[in-house]
């Protein structure tokens, strides 16, 4: 069996969930299946060092066509075939593509296609995405990519679901491989050298909140803020994560906040990911009220690493965070304030959160996800 791996999502310099899906489970896809041989194909002028994929069972192939000019080659004329970019001439019937994340794709009919689907958020709420990224969505055609996918891993239960009510996709398709968090590094035993590192690197105040993620609307930040009037005047509230679409909106905000909350709120930007557990450890809680999440990987790090959490009791986060963590309303401020407050004034409940949010991360594993994948690529 050939299994060729589009690693065209990942050619990027700043990560977020997405990308980090995909360097997890095909480390561990690569490293558990050493009978199996792996082509990784990614498309760009600069040479691409995916550090933790040097495995004796796979290989790279890089082309360096536009991609402008590949995208539009595929999506009007039906070519090149991604096969044929891969090696020459007709690959056998015995062909697997493995899309850790839609993209514009073209493929013999023969070839079986395992797609990776992290949410429906382009289709359920194109309002928070930008002009730009609705014209590509509806370029790739994601409804025509999933019909044509033989084989779906969902990475939660909750967008599974919304596969099957909200496109008709059948089930028997469709597998559930939750995300992982790696224990290597998130873990409630950090170095106090490397954190005292961290605190001083970003200059961090004693008492901080924090939220790492994309700036944009759909995490809902804007609420965030407004809840801090409900918060002790001495927490600080710390915003990590690049800046995405319309992030102006909230820095605006920011900026015309009154003088109390405005000297309280600091950007980070976006973090290192070696910086992330850290800087997540330090904080008194995460929050994280997202109005529509395909998982919530941020959710699961902070339970990793022994930080409570405040995140929504929408889509997929209740079922990552069970009753390890405290579920809000994310469109009621005063229950995002209150919900602080409690974390913040009062140690036996935080003691509990800490202790359930510690077991409840041990249930998620990287390698079972890739097991489930490695199923579907395997599944005829």
């Amino acid at each position: 069996m050939k299994i060729i791996v589009d690693l065209r999502s990942m050619h990027h310099k700043l990560y977020s969930g997405v990308e980090y899906f995909a360097m997890s489970v095909i480390e561990r896809l690569l490293s558990n299946n050493s009978s199996e041989k792996f082509t990784l194909f990614y498309n760009g002028f600069k040479k691409m060092e995916f550090d933790r994929f040097h495995f004796i069972n796979s290989e790279y192939k890089q082309t360096r066509i536009p991609n402008r000019l590949l995208n539009l080659s595929m999506k009007i004329l039906g070519w090149p075939k991604l096969e044929n970019l891969v090696g020459q001439g007709d690959y056998p019937t015995a062909t697997t593509v493995v899309m850790p994340n839609w993209n514009m794709v073209r493929l013999q009919a023969s070839t079986k296609l395992v797609l990776v689907v992290h949410d429906l958020s382009a289709i359920l709420m194109p309002q928070m995405f930008s002009l730009k990224s609705r014209l590509w969505y509806r370029f790739i055609n994601i409804k025509k990519l999933i019909k044509r996918a033989d084989r779906i891993l969902a990475v939660s239960a909750h967008t599974k679901q919304s596969l099957i009510e909200e496109l008709g996709v059948d089930s028997s398709k469709i597998k559930v491989g939750l995300l992982g968090v790696d224990q290597r590094r998130y873990h409630n035993d950090l170095e106090q050298n490397q954190l005292r590192m961290i605190r001083n690197k970003y200059q961090l105040p004693p008492k901080f909140v924090l939220f790492v993620g994309t700036i944009e609307p759909r995490k809902n930040l804007a609420r965030v803020i407004e809840a801090m009037n409900f918060w002790p005047s001495d927490v600080n509230l710390i915003l990590a994560g690049r800046a995405g679409w319309q992030a102006n909106k909230i820095f605006k905000q920011i900026a015309n906040a009154k003088p109390d909350i405005k000297r309280r709120i600091t950007y980070l930007g976006y973090v290192h990911e070696s910086d992330k557990p850290y800087l997540i450890k330090l904080a008194r809680f995460l929050i994280w009220p997202s109005l529509y999440e395909g998982f919530g990987l941020p959710v699961l790090e902070a339970m990793a690493v022994g930080t409570p959490v405040i995140t929504s009791s929408v889509s997929s986060m209740p079922e990552v965070i069970g009753d390890a963590g405290i579920l809000v309303n994310p469109y009621q401020v005063e229950e995002l304030g209150k919900a602080g407050v409690m974390l913040l004034t009062d140690a036996k409940a935080r003691e509990i959160y800490v202790k359930k949010g510690l077991e409840r991360a041990r249930q998620f594993d990287w390698t079972k996800t890739s097991q489930i994948l490695m199923e579907l690529i395997k599944e005829s």
